[in-house]
C-alpha cells in the first residue's frame, strides 16, 4: 500500500496512514513481513554504495530497512499524510511527495528501484514502470511487487472493499501472467511469489513450510508476486 497516482484521488489512502504501520506488529503483519522480505532481499540485493528509490514508499516501511543495506536511499509517494509518518524514521533516507508516474529525477539515477504493493494503484501501470526503468542506471535491478489477483489475499480485499469503501476500492491487482508481460517488455524477468498463508492466519505455525514449496511449484498463487528486471545495458 503506497504511491497511488491517478487510479485513486490523491488523498484516498491519507485516513489511513496512521494505522498502516499498526500492522507490522500484529503477528500476523509480522510473519508477513518477514515472508515478503525474504523473497524482495533475493531479488532485490541491496549493498553498500547503493542509491536505491523505494517509488510508492507509504510511510517508508521498506526504504527504512533499504537505509540499513544502502549508502543513499529516497523514499517517494503522493501523500502527504503517509510520508508524514515516513519521516519519522530513522537513517540515510530521504523523502520526496511526487507521483511515481512521473518520476522528477534524471535518467541513471538509481542502482536499485523497488516498489512493493503500489503498482495495482496507478492509472497506467505501463508508465509508471517505464518511469522507474528510466532512472534505473546501467547494471542496476527494477524490483516491484505486487498483489496477485489470484490469491486469497487479493478475494479478500475485494470483499471488504465491496462492504464499504477502502483503498482497495479503486485497486487493480493484475494476474501473474499479466505481471510477468509488463515487466518482459523490459528485459528477461525473474519473478516468483510470497505469502501462502490465508489471510485470516491460516496456516501461519506452518507458514515457512508452506514457502519454499509454494514459490517453487505454485508461484502463480501466493499472496505478493515479485519480479525483478536487471538493466544489462
Amino acid at each position: 500500500m503506497r504511491d497511488r497516482s491517478r487510479l485513486t484521488s490523491e488523498h484516498a489512502f491519507d485516513t489511513v496512514a496512521s494505522l498502516y504501520e499498526a500492522w507490522f506488529d500484529d503477528p500476523l503483519g509480522r510473519l508477513v513481513d518477514e515472508l515478503e522480505k525474504d523473497l524482495i532481499y533475493q531479488y532485490a540485493v541491496p549493498g553498500a554504495g547503493t542509491r536505491a528509490l523505494d517509488a510508492g514508499t507509504g510511510t517508508g516501511h521498506f526504504a527504512a530497512d533499504l537505509a540499513a543495506k544502502c549508502n543513499e536511499v529516497v523514499g517517494l509517494d503522493l501523500s502527504p499524510q503517509m510520508l508524514d509518518v515516513a519521516r519519522r524514521k530513522q537513517g540515510s533516507l530521504h523523502w520526496l511527495r511526487g507521483d511515481m508516474a512521473a518520476l522528477p529525477f534524471d535518467d541513471a539515477t538509481f542502482d536499485l528501484v523497488l516498489s512493493v504493493t503500489a503498482l495495482e494503484f496507478v492509472a497506467s501501470p505501463e508508465r509508471a514502470v517505464g518511469e522507474m526503468w528510466r532512472v534505473l542506471r546501467p547494471a542496476g535491478n527494477l524490483v516491484v511487487a505486487t498483489l496477485n489477483r489470484w490469491s486469497p489475499w487479493a478475494w479478500a480485499r475485494r470483499r471488504e472493499s465491496r462492504q464499504a469503501e477502502t483503498p482497495f476500492s479503486h485497486a487493480n491487482f493484475p494476474s501473474p501472467c499479466e505481471f510477468v508481460r509488463l515487466l518482459r517488455r523490459l528485459g528477461p524477468v525473474q519473478w516468483s511469489s510470497s505469502v501462502f498463508v490465508g489471510p485470516g492466519g491460516g496456516g501461519m505455525k506452518r507458514a515457512w513450510e508452506l514457502e519454499r514449496p509454494g514459490r517453487a511449484l505454485l508461484p502463480h498463487f501466493g499472496a505478493l508476486l515479485v519480479g525483478r528486471v536487471n538493466k544489462c545495458s
